[in-house]
């Protein structure tokens, strides 16, 4: 495809819209955010309800409270966050009927995952960020990979081929731009305008490897631009920085962190994810 905005044009048809999350958006958006009101629209979807009740409950959330109701996810959560994980839960699983041969979908959710649980983490360090806004950034930052994967197949071996020979595998990114004229945050974008997603969900999409792309750059774009270089050490189970994309120093000031956070950010985030994959891997 000659630019992002026409794979994604070409792409929306195979890939089911996020109407429940959509919907939900709209309702809290416009006031109308009764806990009945917020109950009954994640109702009309049970295989939606029975991810957010497992979610819900799992390490991530963390909420010391057995939750067996959509009602009491609702009361525990909070309107906010359940609007966040709802749209994360929809967005992911809409992608769930696209096919490639270049990653396992199990692989991309799983790093999809690990930085969404590290951002949230993050988020809570940070004042004024909301963490389920932060997980559900975190959880969706790639998904313009994964269009690219599935409908440019020879051009992504092309670009894979290319940043592991130049750059060990950790900035795919720039060699999608040498290969394609674009990479995996212009298409991101285009997904999420032509999807209405929130602005704060566009710019992360947008902007995670390069934060500084925008100015002034959001705290919630710093979070998972560090995140996202945080899943990647999880996933080697590395402790170093030398082995994931760089951070930005401009990250660690803005958001007043240092990389002495670093262990406290993954210690137990293996058994968040591994509590989580199943719920985005089904169909």
């Amino acid at each position: 495809m000659s630019n992002a905005h026409e794979l994604v044009a070409k792409t929306t048809s195979l890939i089911s819209f996020p109407d429940v999350a959509i919907a939900l958006n709209s309702a809290l958006s416009n006031g109308d955010n009764s806990s009945k009101t917020v109950t009954e629209i994640i109702e009309r979807d049970p295989a939606l309800t029975a991810a957010v009740l497992r979610i819900s409950n799992s390490a991530a959330m963390n909420t010391g409270v057995e939750i067996n109701t959509v009602s009491r996810a609702v009361s525990r959560l909070g309107y906010r966050q359940i609007n966040e994980l709802v749209l994360g839960i929809e967005v992911a699983r809409s992608f769930n009927g696209l096919s490639n041969d270049l990653i396992t979908i199990e692989d991309f959710w799983q790093h999809s995952l690990y930085c969404a649980s590290i951002a949230k983490r993050i988020a809570k360090l940070c004042k004024g960020v909301d963490a389920g806004a932060a997980f559900t950034a975190g959880l969706l930052h790639d998904i313009g990979q994964l269009i690219i994967f599935s409908r440019l197949a020879e051009e992504s071996e092309e670009f894979l081929s290319k940043s592991i020979s130049d750059f060990d595998g950790l900035s795919t990114y720039i060699s999608e731009k040498q290969v394609l004229g674009y990479d995996h945050s212009n298409v991101g974008l285009e997904l999420a305008m032509r999807w209405k997603l929130p602005l704060s969900l566009q710019q992360c999409l947008f902007a995670h490897h390069e934060p500084n792309k925008i100015q002034p750059t959001p705290d919630l774009v710093m979070i998972v631009h560090i995140a996202n270089s945080l899943a990647v050490l999880a996933e080697l189970k590395s402790s170093s920085l030398d082995d994931a994309p760089d951070i930005e120093a401009s990250a660690w000031t803005q958001l007043k962190l240092n990389s002495d956070h670093i262990p406290a950010l993954l210690d137990g985030i293996n058994e968040e994810v591994s509590d989580l994959l199943n719920i985005f891997t089904s169909h």
